[in-house]
């Protein structure tokens, strides 16, 4: 569980930050506000599509090696409790509904025809780093998923 909070907080930290730089140009706040960012900031758009992959559970990212994780202690919980695969399966079929939504919003930053706005976005420096920081992130515990893993292990000594 520390490693899949782990893997999530560098992710949701980009996906909001990317939501909040663009919504503060917009007056706009559903997911069409998000259409044709690949033109207008290619840094925000390539961090959300990661942060996006990496929630879709799709690897070398944090998110997959977090599910794998969650879905390998449910699928051993389930030899003592058949409860577990049907928990399992309920999981598996969200996983499966969120990748429409994940890529829904992907496809918004590609491939929408309606851009309410084209103007580029600038960024501080300062949100340059912090979107890098959190990419780094993303990708630093879906390749080496042990570092943070070991720590989260010897943090809980009984966990296995």
């Amino acid at each position: 569980m520390l490693y899949y909070l782990a893997g999530y907080l560098f992710t949701v930290i980009a996906a909001f930050t990317v939501i909040a730089l663009v919504m503060r140009h917009l007056a706009d706040e559903d997911i069409g506000s998000l259409a044709g960012l690949s033109k207008r900031s290619p840094m925000l758009a390539t961090t959300m599509t990661i942060s996006m992959v990496s929630l879709a559970g799709i690897p070398p990212l944090a998110g997959f090696f977090g599910k794998f994780l969650l879905f390998k202690a449910v699928i051993e919980a389930g030899a003592n409790n058949s409860a577990y695969y049907w928990l399992a399966g309920v999981a598996i079929v969200g996983v499966i509904i969120s990748l429409y939504y994940y890529f829904g919003v992907i496809r918004a930053i590609y491939w929408s025809k309606e851009a309410p706005d084209l103007s580029p976005i600038q960024l501080s420096g300062a949100a340059k780093f912090s979107l890098a920081v959190c990419v780094a992130g993303i990708f630093w515990l879906g390749v080496f998923p042990n570092t943070v893993l070991n720590l989260a292990l010897a943090a809980a000594p009984g966990a296995k």
